[in-house]
């Protein structure tokens, strides 16, 4: 005679295997990018302060790799400043984030108004927004190699339209 299987009992029994693979070394959630994820989060919800040398002092490493042509970690940090300096309202705003390992992939939206003159361009008061997909490698706590795909030209044709 066959037993009858409740659906309780199902996912009990499952509930209770998880608990046991986690009490027997599974892999954590700090195994699996946690604090990485939070820290990076963190580095780019700080655009908002305002204050990117701090920013910078705090989440980036001092031989942090740019894997973006152009750019080396003062030259980023140069750019940027002048970016927040046009924008009185700029803000990140992180949408997802996914880790591996030591790395972490974060997809986030940069927008504000155009208060200030950007790159030649003279302030619209328009806002404007892009979005970006980086990669961050994060060693001790801060970010040691970083990557980015944005459609910049994109934005900056919003500023000069």
């Amino acid at each position: 005679m066959r037993e009858s299987i409740s659906r309780r009992r199902v996912v009990g029994g499952a509930l209770a295997g998880s608990a046991l693979a986690l009490a027997s070394g599974s892999p954590s959630f700090a195994a699996n990018g946690g604090p990485a994820k939070g820290m990076v989060k963190a580095f780019y919800e700080s655009y908002g302060l305002r204050d990117l040398p701090t920013s910078w002092d705090r989440y980036i490493h001092p031989d942090a790799v740019m894997h973006v042509p152009g750019f080396d970690r003062q030259s980023w940090l140069e750019f940027d400043s002048k970016l927040v300096a046009a924008f009185d309202d700029l803000t990140i705003t992180v949408f997802d984030q996914l880790a591996e390992g030591d790395k972490v992939a974060t997809r986030w939206l940069l927008g504000g108004h155009h208060t200030g003159q950007f790159l030649d361009i003279p302030a619209s008061g328009r806002y404007a927004s892009f979005t970006a997909t980086t990669f961050d490698r994060v060693e001790q706590q801060k970010i040691i190699e970083h990557w980015s795909d944005a459609d910049f030209t994109a934005f900056l044709q919003k500023l000069a339209a």
